[in-house]
Order: structure tokens, then sequence, then C-alpha cells
């Protein structure tokens, strides 16, 4: 019997979304290296990542942005983007195993593993990284166990449209009726977590691992924050009853 169906038929399960880059690790650079060797690669462009700013962004946006300011831009279609995230997802793995810098968020395996073990929470991903490099991310830190589903980058390269593809696939993974409703929270590091949340009228957590404080956080909407995650038992209680 799994946690989940010690719940009465009348609860459905709360849905607990975590972003990837910021709140639960940092690559070290692994992905804007990897992006930028697709880009010296296929354009003889160097260092083409120098100048983009990735907070909450999807990675076929960060893509559209660097082929906007090369000099001679080729044209840019979705069959360009799914080009370059074949070359990207191709050079990565390299990227990621040799990143020295690659780092957990402080207290993020503790509070995984509590929230996976508590009754009626599921964990999934809302990430804007495409999902075969996202997998590889959490992998790098054998993370993936704790989220059976997710929606990605590779979904849309808009992060308001991912909250409803995660709630369907969370409730196909888990055999119950869900809906995108305050008890689906989705857990972020930038103001564009916030903003994804809030488009939809769920549940908005902010943490201030990324380059946000608390107080940004706040101010974009976010309905609790957190400094960190290192304090297991307070943001494991209130991360369940909220």
């Amino acid at each position: 019997m799994t946690n989940l169906e010690l719940q009465p038929e009348s609860m459905p399960p709360k849905l607990l979304l975590f972003d990837i880059d910021g709140t639960i690790l940092k690559t070290g650079g692994a992905g804007s290296r990897a992006m930028n060797r697709v880009f010296q690669e296929r354009f003889g462009i160097v260092n083409a990542f120098v100048t983009i700013h990735p907070d909450g962004k999807t990675d076929p946006i960060l893509f559209r942005e660097m082929l906007e300011q090369a000099d001679e831009k080729p044209a840019i279609t979705d069959e360009l983007i799914a080009s370059l995230q074949l070359d990207y997802q191709k050079y990565f793995p390299e990227a990621m195993a040799s990143s020295s810098g690659a780092i957990l968020m402080p207290g993020i395996r503790e509070l995984l593993a509590r929230l996976n073990d508590a009754q009626g929470v599921a964990l999934g991903l809302l990430t804007g990284n495409f999902e075969v490099t996202g997998r590889l991310k959490i992998g790098h830190f054998d993370l993936n166990r704790y989220f059976p589903f997710g929606a990605f980058g590779s979904d849309s390269p808009i992060r308001e449209e991912l909250v409803q593809p995660a709630v369907e696939r969370a409730a196909h993974h888990l055999g119950v009726s869900l809906r995108a409703d305050r008890r689906t929270v989705v857990i972020g590091d930038t103001p564009r977590d916030v903003a994804c949340a809030l488009a939809h009228g769920v549940t908005s957590v902010g943490v201030a691992t990324g380059n946000y404080s608390t107080q940004d956080l706040a101010n974009a909407g976010a309905h609790m924050v957190f400094e960190d995650f290192s304090d297991t038992d307070k943001v494991t209680s209130e991360l369940i009853s909220l």
C-alpha cells in the first residue's frame, strides 16, 4: 500500500512540482558550456551564452536569444531549435560529468527524502530544461527516483504552459483524478517560477538559493518563501501544511 492510498478518496494528493536549476542544484556552468559548444560547432560563434541571463527561462527560449544576438542570424524556426536541442543533448553529458562546480542546494537531498515518505504528497518536476538534459542534471546526484513525472522545456518554450501537462502526467502516474488548484505547488527560485504558478491559480513557493532574495520572490507574489531548504523539519512541515 502506498502513502497516497491512505488518503480519503475526496482528498487528492498534494503535488509538489520542483524547478531544477537554482532550486535543486547548480551545474557549475555545464549547461552554458554545452550550449556554447553547440554554437561554436554549428555557427563558429565563440561564447554565445556570455550575454544571456537564463534565470527562469526555458531552454528553447535560451537558444532563441542566442540566435537573435548572432551577427548573421539564421532563420529561427522550430526545426532549427529542435536540431540544436539534439546537439546540446549530445554535448551535455560530458560537460556535466566534468563539472567541478556542480552542487546540490542546501538541504535538498534530505528534504526530498522526507517528502517522498510523507503521506498524501507526490513529487514531480516543472522545469525549463529539456527533459533529457534535465534528467541528466538530477541524475548526476541520483535524484531521478524522486521525480517519476513532470513537465519540461521540451513540452513548451512557454513556462506558463507547463503546469497543465505536469498535472495530467501526475494524474496518469498516480491513477487518480487531479486538477490544477491550490494543492498544486510550484517551487522555484525565480520570479518566473512564481508567475508560472500564479497564472494558473496554484500555490507558489519561492526559495532564495538562486539570484533572487526572499523579498524579491515575495514581491513577485509567492505565497511562501524560504531562504533555503536546510531546516528540513521546518520546510517539510510547512510544505505539507500548505
